[in-house]
């Protein structure tokens, strides 16, 4: 067995340990080795209107419903684009005959508009005895506060050493208390390297799972680039139950 093969193996076995929650979709489910990993951090990241927000709005469809019967709410999301929105949920909820209603009881929505309040968003998860339930976070639009705020050429260092901790504070949230975490991020022009995640080199150490989503033509892609393996990809499509 070569070493790719044996760290493989040992990813396998880690993720196998660890309990999961359908992502709603056959083939994210197999994508990520059979549904969203517990414990650490996902991060989905490409151009508008890709389908990463609606992949957001299906994992805390499907948490919140998992979670239906317990009390408190489940799944955090943490707005920083003002890309939050229920009817979506509710029209996947309805189109799935879910109950609607218990689902969104289940989901708490958090906007935030700048550095300061999105790092202040995660403290208050990790200290606030209302979000012991938790059990998944979402993060939609990682960056875009960071960039914003941190806009300068000579703030760059200082951008991606605060987005760092910001990350491994997440990570450390995540680890501790068992829960799921889940990013979205852009695409930024790299020049003659072509296109790259916004900032990715902050968030690739803390990250499990890193999926690139894409369109060709009118089609839609996801493929796995973290970890570097066989690099494995699915096609999929958005509907009005969500991504199928």
């Amino acid at each position: 067995m070569s070493e790719d093969e044996q760290a493989f193996s040992r990813l396998l076995f880690k993720r196998n340990r660890n309990p999961k929650f359908s992502t709603g979709s056959a083939k994210f489910d197999s994508l990520l080795g059979g549904g969203f990993p517990h414990s650490c951090i996902v991060d989905v990241f490409g151009a508008a209107g890709t389908g990463k927000t609606q992949f957001a709005f299906q994992n805390a469809l499907m948490t919140a419903h998992s979670l239906r019967d317990s009390p408190g709410p489940k799944v955090i999301f943490v707005d920083c684009a003002g890309s939050f929105r229920p009817e979506r949920i509710v029209e996947m909820a309805e189109t799935r005959v879910l109950d609607s209603r218990k689902i969104l009881e289940g989901i708490t929505s958090v906007y935030v508009r700048s550095v300061e309040e999105q790092i202040a968003a995660t403290d208050r998860i990790n200290t606030d005895p209302a979000f012991s339930k938790t059990r998944l976070v979402i993060v939609d639009d990682i960056t875009s506060n960071f960039v914003s705020d941190f806009s300068g050429e000579e703030e760059i260092a200082a951008r991606q050493q605060t987005l760092a901790r910001y990350a491994r504070q997440l990570a450390y949230i995540a680890n501790r208390r068992g829960i799921s975490v889940l990013f979205t991020n852009q695409i930024r022009s790299r020049g003659d390297l072509g296109e790259g995640e916004t900032t990715g080199e902050a968030l690739a150490p803390y990250a499990l799972f890193a999926l690139r989503f894409y369109r060709k033509d009118r089609e839609r892609f996801a493929e796995m680039v973290q970890p570097e393996f066989s690099r494995p990809q699915v096609l999929f499509e958005i509907n009005e139950a969500g991504i199928a």
